[in-house]
């Protein structure tokens, strides 16, 4: 009995120790953690304005009575509505390229000189440029001539014999078929100097494909060719009436139901190869959709040169054509005005 009621008292000295020992790390850790206690305030309570704000800036806020609501920056204001596309300058007349004659045996002939500079102002009608064809049409000529010439002269002599021995005939002095050959020879040699006289003038038709002639008033933008050299498909040059100048504009396919015949332009140089903004309206509007003209040699100029567009003539102000009239080709942003 004795040894039973002693039993328990090593179990209560180990719980007592237990308890001792946790007091003790309690302290200890108490000790440890008691400095960084603010700073874990700190670090919570930034975490919890961090996600208040973010949650906020996603909250579109409703605009007070009486306010107008700033517009973001990416969108652009419904007050303007305009639109931009590129073009090039271009004459209103178009730029002419001026083509040698085809000759069918020997093709594109030489040229044989050149009577202007780019950038001279000529008149319809000049002679631009000769081809060597010239020497050898004149000599044709000069063939044709001596044997027209020629037979008129036979014509004439036997035309006046034949009246002779045709009154001889009727007098039973000269037989009447050597009179039939002889106006026979006759009927001959008149053919034959209608067939003279239509090749000379078909050497006179050949004898202006020799000649470059301006089909209009205009300057002369480019020569493609030199003198002794034979022009090749592109032609021999390049001829535009500058004095009225337009802007043929390249109109996307999803903006062509914003524009019309009459609309307000206003065109600026987009590699500023003209300072001033030039006005201009719309004569024209193309019935067919195409490829974008490709405006620069460099691609990465003309990143979406293969998009789907309308080409748009944009008519400059007369008082101004001056100003781009040494511009064709320069390329340039049209602004539509809503």
């Amino acid at each position: 009995m004795q040894l039973t009621g002693r039993a328990p008292a090593p179990r209560q000295e180990h719980s007592e120790r237990l308890l001792d020992f946790s007091h003790s790390n309690v302290a200890l850790m108490n000790k440890h953690l008691r400095p960084i206690f603010p700073l874990l305030v700190v670090a919570l309570g930034a975490v919890a304005l961090l996600r208040f704000f973010t949650a906020a800036s996603k909250t579109t806020p409703t605009p007070v009575a009486g306010t107008t609501p700033r517009p973001q920056a990416s969108i652009q204001p419904a007050r303007s509505g305009n639109f931009s596309a590129l073009g090039y300058l271009e004459p209103v007349s178009k730029v002419r390229v001026l083509a040698a004659p085809i000759q069918v045996t020997e093709g594109a002939p030489r040229i044989q000189s050149l009577n202007v500079d780019e950038g001279q102002q000529v008149e319809k009608g000049q002679i631009l440029a000769v081809f060597d064809t010239l020497q050898r049409v004149d000599s044709q000529k000069e063939l044709v001539i001596a044997r027209i010439a020629s037979i008129k002269s036979q014509a004439r002599l036997l035309e006046n014999e034949t009246k002779r021995y045709r009154q001889l005939a009727k007098q039973g002095v000269f037989p009447a078929a050597e009179l039939e050959i002889k106006e026979l020879k006759l009927l001959e040699l008149k053919s034959q100097l209608r067939e003279a006289i239509a090749e000379l003038n078909k050497s006179e038709t050949e004898r202006q494909y020799s000649f470059l002639r301006a089909p209009i008033s205009g300057t002369i933008l480019k020569v493609l060719v030199r003198t002794g050299e034979r022009p090749s498909p592109r032609g021999v040059m390049e001829l535009g009436a500058t004095d009225q100048m337009m802007a043929v504009i390249q109109v996307n396919e999803d903006n062509i139901r914003q524009i019309h015949l009459g609309q307000d332009v206003i065109l600026r140089s987009e590699n500023m190869s003209f300072p001033q903004r030039l006005n201009g309206t719309v004569s024209r509007i193309s019935q067919k959709i195409g490829n974008r003209k490709q405006l620069s040699q460099d691609p990465r100029d003309d990143s979406d040169w293969e998009a789907r567009t309308i080409d748009v003539e944009v008519r400059i102000q007369p008082d101004q054509s001056a100003i781009v009239s040494k511009l064709t080709g320069a390329k340039v942003v049209a602004i539509f005005q809503k």
